[in-house]
């Protein structure tokens, strides 16, 4: 467990002109204290509430948005993705994000639509990502054990926030960043303990995971299916799969958006029922059950998919929100990592042009105007996107032309978004209010 430095006192008050604190130690906050390390005038640190740095899940998608952050964060943390980055494996699929069809019906077997991007699928395991960027934090910079349980904000004291963790011990920070996911301990300080909008949310969908090896994919959907991103369409479900680990091992993720109004469970993972999943799909396209047949597994989960309210705001003087713990999201666009990284992008920005502790809660207002509205906007796409999928989006339905319609471009405004640009504007936000 590591030590928890200046309990009473500035973080290297001689070396620094400020501290940071990053509370949870996912991609979002990683990303962010990484970016922090390029700027000497800042002291970082990271308290992660888990015994070592670890994540949970297994294959996820990282956007050309997001690619571009990294590349602006640090070259080294672009090289961290780059090294593990699984694309499709055919070159005539080496733009294709994703490779929608229909599976059940008249259109059963039909194309629906192909979306395109510069870099096409880009998948990681979320693990080994995590580890890539572990590697690029010093470990004096690391605490563990740490959750905080109060967090309190003294505008009279020379380093203004002070962070109380459940082993008993406390630390103190200029700024504190909530990179502390969807049950953030920071939101509920920043909006207060019984605001609605610190409640996760039931999305009434759910989903099965599955990681099998390329081999048996191929044998049972056939090369192309299995080697390249794909997306099954029918009532109330979709089947997403893709390539990971350099084409060692597909992705295989079921998500079922008819799964009531609640979630009966106290756990978000609970053991999976294989014959129902079988019966939600009977009479589809073949390699859809073929899907179905691969993650049969004794261990075979189904996950509940929660998201957060919108938040009135990300920050409160030197205090902010970031990735799930601003903006939790379903899985429905693959874009929960990439707005992690894009949120760090600019907070590791403004605060590379914050030079004292008093610009903290400006620097916060300028992130917090950038980055709510288009964040907040990609929580509401991704249900939407959901609907889609399972074709139940009003006006839309299981028509394929108008879901051709509405694919083709709906992520455009996501991938395509000038990374600079979004910086600049929150520098002179900033500056501006200076």
């Amino acid at each position: 467990m590591g030590s928890v430095p200046n309990e009473s006192k500035k973080i290297s008050p001689h070396d620094t002109a400020y501290s940071v604190a990053v509370v949870g130690g996912g991609i979002g906050g990683l990303s962010l204290a990484i970016g922090l390390l390029k700027h000497k005038h800042i002291d970082v640190q990271i308290y992660e509430a888990a015994p070592s740095f670890g994540e949970i899940g297994a294959g996820i998608a990282i956007g050309p948005n997001a690619q571009r952050a990294l590349e602006l964060i640090t070259p080294e943390a672009a090289k961290v993705f780059k090294d593990l980055a699984t694309p499709n494996l055919w070159a005539s699929h080496a733009n294709t994000f994703s490779h929608y069809w229909s599976c059940y019906g008249d259109t059963s077997g039909q194309v629906i639509a192909e979306q395109k991007n510069r870099t096409g699928m880009q998948s990681v395991h979320r693990a080994r990502f995590l580890d890539g960027l572990v590697s690029l934090i010093p470990p004096q910079r690391a605490h563990f054990g740490k959750r905080l349980i109060k967090l309190e904000h003294n505008e009279t004291e020379e380093v203004g926030c002070v962070m109380h963790f459940k082993d008993g011990t406390s630390a103190s920070a200029d700024a504190v960043i909530g990179a502390d996911g969807i049950h953030s301990a920071v939101r509920k300080y920043l909006l207060g303990e019984n605001h609605p909008a610190t409640n996760p949310q039931f999305t009434s969908s759910v989903a099965y995971r599955g990681i099998v090896s390329m081999d048996a994919a191929v044998e049972r959907l056939g090369p192309e299916f299995a080697q390249n991103t794909l997306v099954l369409c029918g009532p109330g479900v979709g089947i997403m799969s893709y390539p990971i680990e350099h084409g060692e091992l597909l992705n295989i993720v079921v998500m079922d958006f008819e799964a009531g109004d609640t979630w009966p469970h106290d756990k978000w993972i609970v053991p999976a029922d294989y014959k129902f999943l079988q019966e939600r799909i009977k009479g589809w396209w073949d390699p859809a059950q073929g899907m179905i047949e691969l993650i049969n597994t004794p261990d075979l989960a189904t996950w509940a998919m929660f998201d957060l309210p919108p938040a009135p705001y990300y920050n409160k003087g030197p205090v902010a929100l970031t990735g799930d713990a601003a903006h939790a999201t379903t899985p429905y666009q693959g874009q929960g990592a990439s707005h992690a990284i894009e949120d760090a992008l600019v907070l590791e920005t403004l605060f590379g042009n914050c030079k004292t502790a008093d610009q903290i809660p400006i620097a916060l207002n300028a992130y917090n105007q950038i980055r709510l509205p288009r964040s907040q906007r990609m929580v509401t796409t991704s249900r939407e996107s959901g609907q889609l999928l399972g074709m139940k989006l009003p006006g839309v339905g299981n028509d394929i032309k108008k879901m051709k319609s509405k694919l083709e471009t709906r992520m455009h405004w996501l991938w395509n978004r000038d990374q600079v640009s979004q910086s600049q504007a929150a520098i002179r936000l900033f500056e501006e209010a200076l």
